[in-house]
C-alpha cells in the first residue's frame, strides 16, 4: 500500500527531517537530483543536449543540481533560469553558484533551440496560485517543444493536492517525485499531465512523519494477500450472509448484479429481497441466491407483516446491499427508512437509496449503525448541492467532508474513485479503466464490497479494498473486451479471475 501525501504533508516531512533530524536541506536536494538522473539513465533516455528549466523555489534548486550532474556526464546542458537573489532560497542560491563556477551555460529565456531532453523544474508542490504572465508563456512553449520531456517532483502547474490544472501544466512524459506519491498526480487532470510517475527515496521515510499520521493511501497490486482467508476447514456459513434489497419491477439486473457480485467475491450465503414480479428472472439467473420477494402493497400497508419479514432479513445478515434498481418510490422510501432503523450489520447505500436520500437527508443524519455510501457525481450532487464541476475540483474534500458529516464510508465514484473514512483517511484508486462506464458496473461494486464485509474483513478495509478489486477485474477483462464492448458481467468475470490467482500464489 503506498502512502499519498498532500503539500502541507510533504512540506512538513520535509521539515522534520531537516529541523529534527538534522539532515542538510542540501543533502536532500542532492539526493533527489541524483534519483532524477539515475532515472534518465536507468531509462536510457537521450541527454546528449539538455534543457533545464529552473524556478526560484526549491523545486528550481533540484533542477540546478540536477543540471550540473548531467553536465559531469558529458551532457550539453543549458539553464534557463533569471537568477533574482530576493526571490530564490538559500539553497537555489548555493545551486546557481555551483553552475557558475562550473562554467554551465545560463540564459534568462528559453532559446530558439532543439532538445533531446527538457527537464521542468520551475514550480514545485507548494504552487497553490494559477500561472500567468511570462511562466505561461515559457510552459505553452515548452509543452510545443519536440524532445523527452521530465517533471521534477510534480508538473509546474498542477496542484499537489487535488490534480487541478492551475491556469496551464507542463506536460511530461516522466515525473519523478520524491518520498512519497502525491495525491494530485493520481487524480485528474494532473495525472494526464505526469505521464508516468515514479517514486524516489531520497532519505526521507516513515520517522520524518514523527507524531504526525498520513491521511491518504492507494492499494496496489501487491495487497491482493489481503483478501479473506479460505481456511480448509470451512462451510458455506463461515464466508457470512450478503442480504441484497434490490430491483423494483423491470429492474431485476441491477439485484443479480449485486447478488452475483458478493457471491463470486466470497460470500458462503446471498439472499435477493426483491419485488415479485423479478422472481422468476432472479431464479434463472442466479439459482444460487436465496430469494423472497415483496409486492408494493404489501411494504405499503399499515401492519407489521412487512417489516417483520425484512427484520427477520436483517437480522440474519451480515451485511446489506441496499438501492440498487430500488426505485423512488413510496414503497421504496418506506423500505429505506425500515433498514436503516433495523439494520444490525454494515448497510451499503447505493443508486435509488441515495436518490431519496437526496431528499430526505433526515434518514442518513439520524442514523448510527455503520454505512457506505457509493455515489457516482451526479448522485453525489444530488446529496450536496455542490455541482458536478465544483466536485470535480476537488474530489477528496468532497468525500472527506461527506463522511464526516454523516459519520460513514463515503466512496465517490470517478475515473478515481475516492473512499473517504469519518476519521479524515482517504484512498484514491488507481486501478479500472473506461471501459467500466457501464450499466451495472456499479451494481456490482456494491456486491463486492458486501462480500468482503460479510467474510470478516473489517468496515474500514472493505470499501477501499473493494473499489480497488473491482477496478482489477476491469483491468483483467479489458485485454479480452477491450474498452467499447465491456459489460457488467465481464466484470464479474474478471473478480473470479483476480482471486483464483491469488489464491493459487
Amino acid at each position: 500500500m503506498k502512502i499519498l501525501v498532500n503539500s502541507r504533508e510533504m512540506k512538513q516531512c520535509d521539515t522534520n527531517t531537516i529541523e529534527y533530524f538534522k539532515v542538510p536541506s542540501l543533502v536532500l536536494m542532492e539526493r533527489a537530483a541524483l534519483s532524477v538522473v539515475e532515472e534518465i539513465e536507468k531509462r536510457k533516455l537521450d541527454r546528449s543536449r539538455c534543457l533545464v528549466v529552473c524556478g526560484l523555489g526549491n523545486n528550481g534548486g533540484d533542477g540546478l543540481a540536477i543540471a550540473r550532474m548531467l553536465f559531469q556526464k558529458g551532457s550539453d546542458v543549458t539553464v534557463v533560469c533569471d537568477m533574482k537573489e530576493e526571490k530564490a532560497t538559500e539553497q537555489t542560491r548555493k545551486q546557481y553558484e555551483i553552475l557558475k563556477q562550473y562554467g554551465i551555460s545560463i540564459v534568462p529565456q528559453i532559446p530558439k533551440e532543439s532538445y533531446t531532453l527538457i527537464i521542468d523544474a520551475v514550480f514545485g508542490i507548494g504552487l497553490s496560485r494559477e500561472i500567468q504572465g511570462h511562466w505561461k508563456d515559457d510552459i505553452e512553449a515548452l509543452n510545443q517543444m519536440e524532445g523527452f520531456k521530465l517533471a521534477v517532483d510534480i508538473p509546474s502547474g498542477i496542484s499537489g493536492d487535488n490534480g487541478q490544472l492551475l491556469g496551464c501544466a507542463f506536460r511530461a512524459d516522466l515525473t519523478v517525485t520524491f518520498a512519497y506519491e502525491k495525491a494530485g498526480l493520481l487524480l485528474y487532470p494532473g495525472c494526464s499531465y505526469a505521464g508516468v510517475a515514479v517514486t524516489a527515496d531520497i532519505g526521507i521515510d516513515e520517522h520524518s512523519w514523527r507524531d504526525q499520521m498520513p491521511e491518504g493511501f492507494s492499494f496496489e497490486t501487491a495487497d491482493l494477500h489481503l483478501l479473506p482467508e479460505r481456511p480448509a476447514r470451512s462451510n458455506k456459513g463461515t464466508f457470512g450472509h450478503v442480504l441484497v434489497i434490490a430491483g423494483k419491477k423491470n429492474m431485476a439486473g441491477a439485484a443479480f448484479f449485486s447478488g452475483k457480485a458478493a457471491a463470486v467475491t466470497g460470500c458462503g450465503l446471498v439472499k435477493i429481497l426483491t419485488e415479485e414480479t423479478n422472481r422468476v428472472i432472479i431464479q434463472q439467473l442466479i439459482p444460487e441466491a436465496i430469494l423472497d420477494t415483496y409486492s408494493a402493497e404489501e411494504v405499503l400497508i399499515e401492519d407489521n407483516s412487512f417489516r417483520n419479514k425484512l427484520e427477520g432479513n436483517l437480522n440474519w445478515a451480515d451485511a446489506v446491499v441496499l438501492g440498487p434498481g430500488l426505485g423512488t418510490g413510496a414503497e421504496a422510501e418506506r423500505i429505506l427508512e425500515a433498514v436503516l432503523q433495523m439494520a444490525v450489520s454494515p448497510v451499503i447505500l447505493d443508486a435509488d437509496a441515495l436518490n431519496i436520500i437526496a431528499k430526505r437527508k433526515d434518514l442518513l443524519q439520524d442514523y448510527k449503525g455503520k454505512a457506505v455510501v457509493t455515489p457516482h457525481l451526479g448522485e453525489m450532487s444530488r446529496l450536496t448541492g455542490m455541482t458536478i464541476e465544483e466536485l470535480q475540483k476537488d474530489l477528496i474534500a468532497a468525500a472527506k467532508r461527506f463522511a464526516e458529516h454523516y459519520q460513514l464510508i463515503c466512496v465517490l465514484k470517478d475515473a478515481r474513485t475516492i473512499t473517504a473514512m469519518p476519521n479524515g483517511m482517504y484512498y484514491i484508486n488507481t486501478s479500472g479503466n473506461q471501459g467500466m462506464a457501464t450499466a451495472g458496473a456499479g451494481d456490482v461494486l456494491t456486491g463486492v464490497i458486501a462480500g468482503l464485509l460479510a467474510q470478516g474483513m473489517s468496515y474500514d478495509e472493505a470499501a477501499p479494498f473493494g473499489v480497488f478489486l473491482h477496478g482489477l477485474a476491469g483491468d483483467v477483462m479489458v485485454e479480452e473486451t477491450g474498452c467499447y464492448s465491456m459489460m457488467a458481467t465481464d466484470i464479474i468475470e474478471g473478480i473470479k479471475r483476480v482471486t483464483r490467482k491469488e489464491s493459487e500464489k
